[in-house]
Formats: C-alpha cells, structure tokens, sequence
C-alpha cells in the first residue's frame, strides 16, 4: 500500500492528493478536545468502565488518538482497558508522523511510545497494546469500506475525521455509514467536524439521532448524534459467528506449555487473569519450541489473500512483542539481523520479478547485494527481509513466565486424557481417569495432541517431524550476519556452531534422530552455499521435534464447535440456500483452540495469542471477520458440508 503524499506547510502537514490539512491552524489539540472527546461525553462515560471502545476513520497524524489516550490514562480506572480502532487508507511514513506530532511537546512522552511501536504500510489490523497495556490501539490500513465491512467490534463512540468530504467523499458514503451502525450498539454516539447535508443524512438514514452544535473555532457548525436502533447482526455467515464469553472468573487452564500455550497465557495476564499451564513433559518448551534457535520471518505470497495478511500483520506483531520483551529483559537471545530468502525456486523468482510491498517487510535484491547484507559470498538475487532474525524459543517461554509472574501456575508432568463438561465447568482427567483441575475456560494449545478429546477429534491435525542439525562452524561461515534461507536454512555462528535444517515429513511421528535427515540438511547447505563449508562437514548434534499442521497451513484458533449442532442444522449448505435461513453457530461452552501453527509457530504466535485473548475477554476482534474465518476450528467442516462431503 502507498503512503501518504505530504507537503509541509509552515510546519503544518498538508496533503496532496485530497489538498487539505491534517488538523487544524486554530489548534488540533484543542479542537480534538472539543469535537470529539467533549461531544461524545467520553469524561462522563468513562466512569466505572472497566473497558470501552473507540472507533475513527482516519488516523492520520495519530493526534485524536493521543489525545484520548492521555485523558483516559488520567481519568479511568488503573485496570479499565480503552480499545481504540483507527482506519487509515494511506499511513504517514513514521518521519513524517513525529515531524507532524512534535507541535505537541504536551503529548511528547506517548508520542514517543506510538512511534515506537507504528507498524510498517502492510495491509490488515495492526494490534498495539501501548501504555502499559492500559490502551490497545487496532491500526486497520485499508480502504474505510472494506475494513469497516470486515471489523468484529461493539463501538461506544466513533470520530468521524476523514477529510472533508467534499475532498474525500468516498469516506462519507452511505455504504459507510450503514458499516459504522452495524458495528455499534445502541446508544453508541458520533460526532463530527463537518455539518456537510449529505453526511446528515446518511448518518440518519443509518439509524443515528443527528444534531447540529456550534464547530470548533471559526466553523459555524458540527454533527453529533447517537445510534437509537437495533444494528444489524455482526456476521452474514452464521455459521462463523462468535459467541459471547460467558465466565464469573478471571481464570483459565491451558493445556500445553510450548509457544501457544505460553504466548496464550502472558496475553491473558497482562489482563489480570490466573491462569493454569498443564504440560504432560517434565519441562516447557519441549516439542517444535524446542529447538536451540529458530527463525522469526514472514510466510510471505504475492497477493490480497488471508494468509498473506494474516502472517505479515502476525510478523510485525511478533518483531513489536520481541522487542518490547528484550528492552524489558535484555538476555533475551532475540537477533533482528535479517533473513535472505535466496531465490533458488521459480516461485521465489517470481516473488522477486513482482514485489511490489514496503521495503520494511521485503526487498528484492542482487547476488552482490545479497552478499554485502550476509557478509559472505552469495551467488543468486534473493528476497530479503530486514526486521527478520532468531530467538532462543525456550529462553523465550521462560522469560513469558517470569513477566507474567504469579498470574500463571505451571504444572509440569501432567498428562490429560479426557473431557468432561458439567455444570458450567470442564473437567480434566488423567489417564486413570482421577480428575485434576476444573475450569470455566479451557484452552488447548497442546499442537496435534488437542485433537485426541472426543470433543476435538474432528479437527484435521497433522504431525509434520522436522530435524535440526549442528555443524562446527568454519572461517569462512563465521562471519555469516544474517540467516539464510533456500530449500533449508542456516542461521550465523553462536558459540562456534550453526543451527542446519529443517527436514519436513508430513505424517511422521517419530522424533528418534534420524542420519539420513543430517545428511540431507548438510547436502542443502553444501548445494545452495557451497563457499561456506569444506567437504567435510560433521555433524556435531541433531534435534527431532514434530510441528502440528494443517491442510491449508493456517493455524486453528477459536472457540470449538458443536459438532452435532453443525452436522445437523448446516447439512444442507450445499444447497445455496440464504445464510439468513440458518441459525447463528452453537459452541462447546468455554473451550478454545490455539494449535496448528506449523513451520512458523514464532511467527504467528503472539497475535494468534491477542486473537483467543480478544475472544475470551469479548473485546474487538485481534483480526478481521475474514481473517478470523480464515483461521477458524470450524472452517474444514463447512468446506465439508458446502460440498457435501
């Protein structure tokens, strides 16, 4: 996506393709104030919330933004949690945001933690937790319509504070305005700069109140209303629809202490919920997340698609989260040095001849290039993706623990077997079937083991074993800066070694070392990077793990279905019938899914982390309805039943 085209104006941004200013000269501060904040009562509002949500279209400078975060910090409850959701079609680049946000030294101290944490111009939501967790800004770069129409959120309160519309109508359509009652609730308000006729009417044929109230410094007038219908539902596929979280505690039992489940339970802390981690191993972190280092990049494609979007907005969510966690404990073995992806396939090369995508995600570059960024010789162009690197994945959980400190109990050796849901609660029983632990909420994260419930056993979990090994590294590997991928990849020196890999063998469940795998990953490195070792290549160690797949290599994450409600009221999809003619989804009570995350379970982690978190908490959505149907446990069987299979 583009950037916004910015012209400076006496200090002031000014933009060029809608030719109008971002804020105002009377004052942006002040005038954000007195439009927004003071008309939709958000002092009187905010009282006695423990949570509330803000929507706006257009982001642009982030001034209303910060604004709001400032009062809410001084003015709600140290444990209210204010969510605000921004849309911007054409982000500012972050230069041109400071340059913009230094008017304010009043907001310098969250001007500075914003800019911190801006994501790069890459399509999708971009989940931000800011300020302790106490504000959680939802970025959505994309066009006004499309994001509203793909949003799952009840919204409190909404600026409209696009540019004029006479310079941007497609911002004040009635389509739009439709988006915005669907995703509010009733009593929901509004307000607005503009007294524009066409926006007033829009606003009440959507089914908001509107009046008019005297503008902001030398406008005569404004727009502020409040919705006082019923909106519409939140989904026209019922058969995704969310199910609202019902709980009386803050408690939650996590089956599986690898990265999901961790990830998982450091979201929910960070919330003030207790949580408890059943491992069946006698430590954490001991199947795909526990290899020595391993590799934090994007599963990058061409193309508008929900895997595309769901795992760059998943990378940057997870290059934001390693960062934050190192600046708090700087032993964290987290190496932003890179990732080469050298073009060894034709669908690399074509991923080169058409990259068209911020340079932060991804560069197409020359052998030569290639080679000043690696340190050593390269002799094929590649893709390179700057914010990449590796992390320590078992220094990484440890560290997850001790931040959320005595909000998560870990229980280590502990093996479950079975299910059983009764009065309100699950029941986890091991192989003698002596019940352990009850739980309102229970969330699997236990890879390819969570589908071995009855409950589960319809999710089509696979087992992918994957090999890892360590060769000595040698004077012309060690000076390696960045990792390097081909059909395997190797990851720079530490402690004169290198981590080789990884073999992937659909359908193998063992994890015995296997030499064939070793001679296999070595072959690899001597084939793609041969000035780099000498004939003689040992193998020092070798790990075997197995990852849990899926068969569209996306993860499984949500609430779990009722298998008997579907198989019985959704027989007949494949008929075409109205989706309006079906009830909305039923769920097993208070039993969620967070497995299936693959080669790039580092990778995709911490957002699929926000998504459960975003769910159980009933807040907005972490990512869009799409993304969200993209990803959920119940996806395969309505593909199955769409083609009556």
């Amino acid at each position: 996506m583009k950037h916004a085209d910015i012209k400076w104006q006496q200090g002031q941004p000014f933009s060029s393709e809608f030719e109008d200013v971002y804020f105002s000269r009377e004052g942006g501060l002040a005038e954000t104030v007195y439009v927004f904040l003071q008309h939709n009562h958000l002092q009187q509002r905010w009282k006695d919330r423990e949570q509330f949500v803000i929507a706006e279209t257009g982001f642009g400078t982030g001034l209303n933004f910060l604004t709001t975060a400032q009062h809410w910090l001084k003015q709600a409850g140290q444990q209210a949690r204010l969510h605000f959701i921004s849309i911007e079609k054409a982000p500012l680049r972050k230069a041109d945001l400071n340059k913009a946000l230094s008017n304010w030294p009043e907001l310098e101290i969250l001007t500075a933690e914003l800019l911190e944490n801006y994501p790069p111009a890459v399509n999708g939501l971009h989940h931000i937790p800011l300020f302790d967790h106490r504000v959680v800004l939802t970025l959505a770069f994309g066009d006004v319509e499309h994001v509203l129409a793909k949003l799952h959120a009840r919204v409190d309160a909404w600026y409209l504070d696009g540019f004029a519309p006479d310079k941007n109508p497609d911002m004040w359509q009635p389509t739009v305005f439709k988006q915005v009652a669907r995703l509010s609730r009733p009593g929901t308000t509004f307000s607005t700069f503009t007294a524009a006729g066409d926006v007033r009417r829009g606003l009440k044929e959507a089914g908001f109140t509107v009046e008019k109230v005297k503008g902001y410094g030398n406008k005569r007038e404004m727009l502020r209303g409040a919705l006082d219908t019923i909106p519409v539902s939140q989904t026209s596929l019922p058969w995704y629809a969310l199910p609202k979280h019902e709980t009386k505690s803050r408690h939650a039992v996590i089956i599986g202490a690898g990265i999901a489940g961790i990830s998982t339970a450091h979201s929910l802390a960070r919330q003030g919920w207790t949580i408890d981690i059943l491992e069946r191993e006698d430590s954490i972190a001991q199947g795909g997340s526990g290899n020595p280092l391993a590799v934090v990049m994007p599963r990058f494609s061409l193309g508008d698609n929900p895997d595309c979007e769901f795992y760059n907005t998943a990378f940057f969510k997870a290059v934001r989260e390693l960062n934050a966690l190192k600046q708090r404990y700087p032993e964290l073995n987290w190496q932003q040095g890179g990732v080469l992806q050298l073009a060894h396939s034709a669908r690399i090369q074509n991923q080169l001849e058409r990259l068209d995508c911020t340079s932060e995600l991804a560069q197409a570059v020359s052998a030569e290039q290639a080679s000043e960024i690696a340190g050593v010789e390269m002799t094929t162009p590649a893709l390179y993706f700057p914010q990449a690197g590796w992390v320590d994945p078992a220094q990484l959980c440890r560290l997850l623990l001790d931040d959320a400190g005595r909000n998560i109990r870990l229980h280590l050796s502990t093996g479950i077997s079975s299910l059983e849901y009764s009065h309100g609660h699950w029941q986890l029983f091991d192989t003698h079937h002596t019940p352990l632990m009850d739980a309102e909420t229970l969330i699997l994260a236990n890879a390819g083991a969570a589908c071995q419930f009855t409950e589960t056993g319809f999710l089509p979990l696979q087992h992918a074993r994957g090999q890892i090994s360590i060769v000595p590294a040698t004077q012309s590997s060690k000076p390696l800066r960045c990792v390097i991928c081909h059909d395997g990849y190797i990851l720079p020196e530490s402690d004169g070694r290198h981590v080789i890999g990884a073999s992937f063998l659909d359908g193998e469940t063992s994890t015995a070392p296997d030499p064939a795998e070793d001679a296999q990953n070595v072959h690899q490195q001597r084939l793609h990077l041969p000035g780099l070792f000498s004939d003689i290549m040992p193998v020092l160690d070798q790990r075997a793990a197995l990852r849990a797949t899926t068969p569209d290599r996306l993860p499984i994450l949500g609430p779990v279905m009722d298998e008997d409600f579907f198989n019985e009221y959704y027989s007949n999809l494949n008929k075409g019938k109205p989706a309006a003619n079906y009830p909305v989804a039923s769920y097993l009570e208070g039993l969620y899914i967070n497995a299936g995350h693959g080669a790039r379970g580092l990778t995709s982690a911490f957002l699929s982390a926000e998504v459960i978190s975003s769910m159980v908490n009933n807040e907005p959505l972490a990512v869009t309805e799409t993304i969200w149907q993209a990803l959920s446990p119940s996806r395969f069987t309505v593909r199955d039943l769409k083609h009556a299979r």
